[in-house]
């Protein structure tokens, strides 16, 4: 008796179209509205600076790429390096100037003494010099020194080529972590990469 009032109160119902209902396209021969357009990912992530400008901000300034691009280990390596060069050739270009101040000094090595033993002095109230000991190294010396500060300006060079370099890379990768991976499976890590075709 139940099942028998239901049927006829849903029977007197009117018919309303719900709002979730379409109608079957492929039957009626209607096409389905479109789908408003929807912008898929990009392949790779946009670095926050073009290659070559990552290359020109460590080149001038080695580590200064490598920030921006938010590599803080690598531009503090750069950065670090770029001080150290420089303070030795600091150290080097002073140590070449004192060389040179001192190339042509000589060493006393005897005065000459009176006759009861005293030292002998020259006109100006002096101890006079018997004989000198010349400074055989100066000339090696200095070179050696010359030496050292070119090292120090090629290691300079080569930090703001290679500071430039890896930033160049760097920016030319910068959506490499987001294609390769290394992921937990159940028999331990792995290297996982996204390749798309």
């Amino acid at each position: 008796m139940l099942a028998v009032s239901t049927v006829l109160a849903a029977a007197a119902t009117p018919s309303v179209p719900l709002a979730a209902q379409q109608v079957d396209s492929a039957r009626a021969g209607v096409r389905p509205p479109a789908r408003p357009a929807v912008a898929l990912p990009s392949d790779s992530v946009k670095p926050p600076i073009s290659p070559k400008r990552a290359f020109l901000y460590s080149f001038l300034v080695p580590g200064y790429g490598q920030s921006v691009l938010d590599r803080p280990i690598a531009g503090a390596f750069f950065f670090g390096a770029e001080v150290t060069w420089v303070a030795l050739a600091t150290k080097s270009a002073f140590d070449l100037r004192y060389a040179r101040a001192h190339e042509r000094d000589s060493v006393i090595v005897t005065y000459q003494f009176n006759s009861d033993g005293t030292v002998k002095l020259d006109s100006l109230g002096n101890p006079a010099v018997s004989t000198f000991a010349p400074n055989r190294y100066a000339r090696e010396r200095v070179a050696a020194r010359r030496k050292h500060l070119e090292d120090y300006y090629a290691l300079l060079i080569a930090t703001h080529l290679l500071a430039g370099a890896e930033a160049f890379v760097a920016a030319q990768l910068w959506d490499l972590p987001t294609r390769v991976s290394i992921k937990a499976l159940p028999f331990g890590a792995a290297l996982a990469a996204t390749v798309r075709w």
